[in-house]
């Protein structure tokens, strides 16, 4: 029986839309709140917070732990991920789940749906994906997804898989070994074709997406 800990990893040092995680939608609440939240209504082995501010780690609620990060995992850059995911060594669950918590519209529901197909599955590692119809090209602009004759049309035209971004699967002690979350070869991860809208699945990066977010999170308040 696999056994799971879910975590939401966040930092205040984000280049492109700083202290995202902590900006304020109008009402008090903010994308860490909506994750923390949603993390505490879900059915997994361990609930955790994976942050090393204060000011995060203060948010914290219901069943939901703190797993303490040291400063150079959450300071600005990208650091390797010996650096990034030493914490993990305190999970105590054979399997992790990294929730994103710059997607605030994911239903609870649905996230617990994956969890359970994940648990109930035969794969080590798992990643959400969505169809994207669009045309894409290689490097050296080499046609990737398609052929001569081919309609070029994003209703009706080719597609591929893409990452939501939203929940990713992977072994614990695969990680601590590799420092890399799987071998990247055939199903693994294994990809999870999500039923998301696109509302749902709008995450927050830049600027731009907190003021789309932050308007659609009012529209919807405003609509009850």
């Amino acid at each position: 029986m696999k056994t799971l800990a879910t975590i939401i990893h966040a930092r205040t040092q984000s280049t492109r839309c700083p202290n995202k995680h902590l900006r304020d939608y109008g009402d008090g609440n903010t994308l860490i709140d909506t994750a923390i939240n949603n993390l505490s209504k879900l059915n997994v082995d361990e609930k955790y917070l994976a942050v090393g501010e204060d000011k995060l780690s203060e948010r914290v609620k219901a069943d939901v732990k703190i797993l303490h990060r040291e400063f150079d995992s959450v300071k600005k850059g990208n650091p390797p991920m010996d650096v990034f995911y030493k914490h993990l060594e305190s999970v105590k669950s054979d399997f992790i789940c990294n929730y994103n918590p710059c997607q605030p519209f994911l239903d609870v529901k649905k996230i617990q749906k994956v969890i359970d197909y994940f648990l109930e599955s035969s794969w080590d590692s798992m990643i959400t994906v969505k169809k994207e119809k669009n045309f894409y090209w290689s490097d050296d602009l080499i046609p990737i997804n398609f052929k001569e004759g081919d309609r070029l049309s994003t209703v009706d035209g080719p597609h591929l898989f893409v990452s939501t971004h939203s929940l990713v699967f992977y072994k614990k002690d695969y990680i601590l070994e590799n420092w890399q979350y799987f071998s990247n070869s055939l199903n693994d991860p294994y990809p999870f074709i999500v039923d998301w809208s696109e509302e749902e699945l709008i995450d927050v990066d830049t600027e731009l997406d907190f003021k789309i977010v932050k308007e659609v999170y009012n529209e919807t308040k405003r609509c009850g």
